[in-house]
């Protein structure tokens, strides 16, 4: 909609020589044919190559040249006058369109990517042009200058000062030949800014550590707490860096060792000193750390650095009537004439606040697209990507290489890289929480940075960060631990981004023992979370615990070696280790710190260790003081018992247990035999405490204790489960020390693990632990002390210490006094515990499917059928009242006869048959339970009151079985016999 009214362009200005490359600016003038409104095009057309004819005749050189995107710009000519309140007294100011314009009419000068344009006719028609950083969407940048008010109406006399710096030819001629000499030549005597070599490690691993240890006292004056950690770190890492070393060596207090050779007066002051560093501020810390880094402090707004990124000089003279206006420019205009050093941008940047476009320009000299794009926010698949990039390099100089992605640098060119690569870390962490996803990314990807120097940098920045942090709280004595760790809330974001990125660089570059180091000296009592040391003696209070508790957690996340590496570091002022070096109320915040679902401090040996004495001492005292106090809180020995399943990788420990064990309400009417015994509890959750391979099994030792101390206060394990405690602590019991396949990690104490369950006096713990022949007493002893009131020695007599006829009259003698609460129903049910004999009854008595389980010598871990049906059946009789004899004799029966399957003497489980004969036909067997029994002795199947004609069948059913009859009348029939074919005494015995 526009029309060209002058097709032929005014040539302006010719840049001059040492521009690169030249340029020529020329314009044209525009109408608008709906608005009339005019204007002039200005374009910076930039010479290309030059090309000959090709002739030998004719010395004809064609010069070419092309318009970069970008470089037009738009200018109106309407111009209002400020004086005025009608742009008609303003217009006649302006060029009439039909005539020809004169080049005349315009003025134009200009340097290495700007112009300033104006006009002789049109006052304050001034602007200047920046090239550089020009895109097609937004072309270049355009800046009205603004001139005084007194020369809008002055006579239009118009001087460009022919007057310019002196280009300086040295610096020039040296940026000339950086650029064009050979690699060879360019390598010997001429180096980038900034771009010196940095240092190699200066304590390399040594075989003799005699040697490491002897460098360290000579060229570090630190204390002994830290050279050892020094040493250790170096074992690990192959070496540290000289400026890791230096900056340690600022921070940290003297070596005691140095006072050897000193006089009092020296020895007063180094102690002086050494107490000072002790109480050395977060600030001053940084301060310290951060100056060890010279592209951080390229990158500081200092005199010195001012002087060379914001000195102006004088490019353009201007004269307006009698006004003169100066335009002036930054001195690298004139010390860098083609291109401007990328430090000094950066810098100039980072003074000015703009990180955002300086870490945009560092990202795009190495190449770094996917910084870039995540930096400004724009998706890869995004059509104006390119737009949005073009000319942000424009006026900078290029790197040596084109193609950074994949080359293999050496020397100046390396050198170069890594300073630009340092470089780019700053102006990241300058901008601060907001560009902390980008350089977390960038950390990970980038190769040329150096470790040591960004190490330095988000060390001294996280010191900075928290010596603003204000967030300090009170020392919690004698709290509540857990519960305190409820109500804290998160760190703010932007105290914790320099952490993660510097534990993202420390995995990526393998340098975490080091950089925990540095951790250490810089912020130990946040990472201990204690009061830091002060003069005098007020105390401090202590720093804040949820930030203590976020470092502390990202490092032991960061990797999966990071635990070990954490629980290294020493302390400075108690020169202990860590775990050592902080107090119980720490160690119970730490100790229960979930790190992807791991309790991964639990699993060190220090802490474990600490961990089962504290849980033996709340044992101990909770028996000596009547659970009056305690000093492990519950919650916290519920996260214990769920950081052990959690280790082990059990399904327990991922909350499968919500519903394993709750019953429907017809499920509770019900009357199934075993419905509340608690090993058919313990059977439903056993495959949830099946452990996951290689995850180093169950830690047994912490389970049991937690277990046994919440038992006794008669706490659950964990809020809202249906497993009751009890229940739980009985089958991690029958589970420990059996093989499961799975290497165990710590190898399990049943002794000191059986002294607590005793003194505790958790007999049904005992008796898992136990197992076996004992096992089974303990269990049915703690059934009749829990129903009348007895205790172990008379429990003990009762089940198989004593005769039957002992027994017999120890029991009438309880029912005499003790009245035992009765449930009324219609007709017998056996209680909770009778259900729970007749369980064990049918596991070890009626299951018998071997003959070899008659003879317990042969494998001892099982139980013998006939001495575990003596025991239970025993039991039974000591729970029955005389009154429901009769009644539960013929329950009992009919429950015998239903398990056996037995009908008119025949049933399919002779061995059951043959066990309950000798169970409850013969006398108790001297041989098996060391009785003295007499001819009189009472048979269980009299004192159970079992009717005659069902024994006699139950005898018919193992007719001929020599494992119906005890062993030493076994041995005398088959001495008789005068062989010890099994299978001819029982045919024998059919056939009579």
């Amino acid at each position: 909609q526009s029309r060209i009214n002058f097709v032929c362009p005014s040539l302006l200005w010719v840049s001059a020589v040492p521009s690169s490359p030249p340029g020529i600016i020329s314009t044209y003038q525009l109408e608008d044919q709906e608005s009339n409104s005019p204007f002039v095009v200005v374009v910076n057309h930039t010479l290309d190559s030059f090309l000959g004819d090709g002739t030998e005749q004719t010395a004809s050189m064609f010069l070419s040249s092309i318009v970069r995107v970008g470089h037009r710009v738009l200018l109106s000519l309407e111009k209002k006058n400020e004086h005025s309140d009608t742009v008609e007294d303003y217009q006649g100011l302006c060029p009439v369109l039909e005539n020809s314009p004169s080049p005349r009419n315009f003025w134009c000068t200009g340097g290495q990517g700007w112009s300033m344009i104006g006009s002789k006719k049109i006052p304050g028609f001034l602007y200047f042009i920046s090239w550089d950083g020009a895109t097609d969407a937004e072309g270049p940048f355009l800046f009205e200058l603004n001139l005084p008010v007194s020369s809008c109406h002055s006579p239009v006399i118009v001087s460009v000062s022919g007057t310019m710096p002196l280009m300086n030819y040295i610096t020039y001629t040296e940026d000339f030949l950086r650029t064009f000499m050979s690699e060879d030549d360019r390598s010997k005597g001429v180096e980038l800014p900034f771009s010196k070599p940095y240092g190699i490690s200066s304590f390399p691993q040594d075989d003799n550590d005699e040697g490491i240890a002897g460098d360290l006292g000579m060229k570090l004056a630190c204390s002994s707490t830290l050279k050892e950690s020094i040493k250790a770190a170096i074992e690990v890492e192959g070496g540290i860096d000289d400026v890791i070393l230096t900056a340690l060596q600022s921070i940290s207090s003297p070596s005691t060792q140095l006072e050897k050779n000193m006089d009092s007066a020296t020895i007063q002051r180094e102690r002086s000193n050494r107490s000072k560093m002790l109480t050395m501020s977060h600030a001053e810390k940084s301060r310290r750390l951060l100056r060890h880094c010279s592209s951080w402090t390229q990158l500081d707004d200092k005199r010195a650095n001012r002087g060379i990124v914001t000195g102006q000089v004088i490019m353009a003279t201007v004269r307006f009537g009698t006004s003169q206006s100066c335009l002036t420019l930054r001195t690298n205009v004139v010390t860098n004439p083609n291109a401007t050093p990328y430090h000094q941008v950066l810098a100039w940047l980072c003074q000015r606040r703009d990180y955002f476009t300086a870490a945009s320009i560092a990202l795009s000299l190495l190449q770094d697209f996917d910084a870039v794009y995540e930096l400004r926010g724009i998706p890869k698949t995004s059509e104006g990507e390119v737009i949005s990039h073009q000319g942000l390099l424009d006026g900078i100089t290029p790197l040596l290489n084109d193609d950074i992605k994949g080359g293999k640098f050496s020397g100046p060119q390396l050198h170069t890289l890594t300073s630009l690569a340092d470089m780019t870390v700053g102006c990241f962490i300058k901008g601060g929480a907001v560009m902390a996803p980008t350089l977390y990314g960038f950390l990970a990807r980038n190769p040329f940075y150096e470790a040591p120097r960004a190490c330095l940098m988000l060390v001294g920045t996280i010191a900075a960060v928290i010596s603003q942090e204000s967030s300090f709280v009170a020392h919690h004595n004698n709290c509540n631990i857990v519960k305190v760790l409820s109500t804290l809330e998160s760190p703010r974001e932007d105290v914790l981004w320099p952490v993660r990125c510097l534990l993202k660089m420390a995995v990526t570059r393998k340098c975490l023992p080091s950089v925990l180091l540095m951790l250490n000296a810089t912020i130990p009592n946040e990472l201990r979370w204690r009061s830091p040391k002060t003069r005098g003696l007020a105390e401090s209070p202590r720093p804040s615990l949820s930030l203590c508790l976020a470092i502390v957690g990202m490092i032991l996340e960061s990797a999966n070696e990071a635990t070990r590496y954490f629980l290294n570091l020493r302390d400075e002022d108690s020169c202990l280790p860590y775990w050592f070096s902080i107090d119980d109320q720490t160690r119970l915040a730490l100790s229960i710190l979930s790190i992807h679902g791991k309790f991964v401090v639990l699993q060190e040996p220090e802490v474990r260790s600490w961990a089962l004495e504290k849980l033996k001492d709340e044992v101990h005292s909770s028996v000596d003081f009547n659970n009056v106090q305690y000093d492990l809180p519950s919650e916290w020995l519920k996260e214990i018992v769920t950081g052990a399943f959690c280790n082990a990788g059990c399904d327990i420990g991922l909350g499968f247990d919500s519903s394993v064990l709750r019953k429907s309400e017809a499920f509770e009417s019900t009357r199934d035999e075993y419905n509340s015994c608690y090993r058919q509890d313990m059977l439903r959750i056993e495959n949830l405490l099946n452990p996951q391979e290689n995850s180093g099994g169950l830690d047994y030792d912490l389970l049991i204790a937690a277990l046994l101390i919440l038992v006794q206060r008669d706490e659950k394990w964990r809020d809202g489960t249906s497993i009751p405690t009890q229940i739980l602590l009985n089958a991690v019991c029958d589970k420990a020390g059996r093989k499961t396949g799975i290497d165990q990690k710590f190898i399990f104490d049943g002794a000191t693990m059986m002294r607590l369950c005793a003194l505790s006096e958790n007999y049904q713990a005992t008796a898992f632990l136990i197992g076996g022949k004992n096992g089974i007493i303990l269990e049915c002893a703690d059934i009749i002390i829990s129903n009348l009131g007895l205790s172990m020695n008379e429990a003990e007599l009762l089940l198989f210490a004593g005769s039957v006829n002992e027994m017999k009259d120890f029991v009438t003698r309880i029912y005499r006094k003790v009245q035992i609460e009765k449930k009324q129903f219609a007709e017998f049910f056996p209680s909770e515990s009778q259900q729970h004999l007749l369980w064990l009854l049918e596991q070890y008595s009626m299951n018998v499917r071997k003959y070899g389980e008659f003879n317990a010598a042969i494998n001892s871990m099982r139980v013998n059928p006939v001495f575990a049906g003596r025991v239970c059946f025993r039991a039974w009789i000591c729970l029955t009242q005389p009154s429901n004899k009769e009644s539960s004799a013929k329950w009992l029966e009919k429950w015998l006869r239903n398990k056996l399957g037995l009908n008119n003497g025949v049933s399919s489980k002779r061995l059951a048959c043959a066990a309950l004969v000798r169970i409850l036909l013969w006398a108790d067997e001297a041989s098996g339970l060391e009785l003295t029994d007499g001819d009189e002795e009472p048979l269980l199947a009299v004192l159970l009151g079992l009717n005659g004609r069902f024994m006699a069948e139950l005898a018919h059913a193992c007719c001929g079985m020599i494992e119906s009859i005890p062993f030493h009348l076994a041995d005398e029939i088959m001495s008789g016999l005068g062989g010890s074919n099994l299978f001819f005494f029982e045919s024998e015995l059919l056939n009579a």
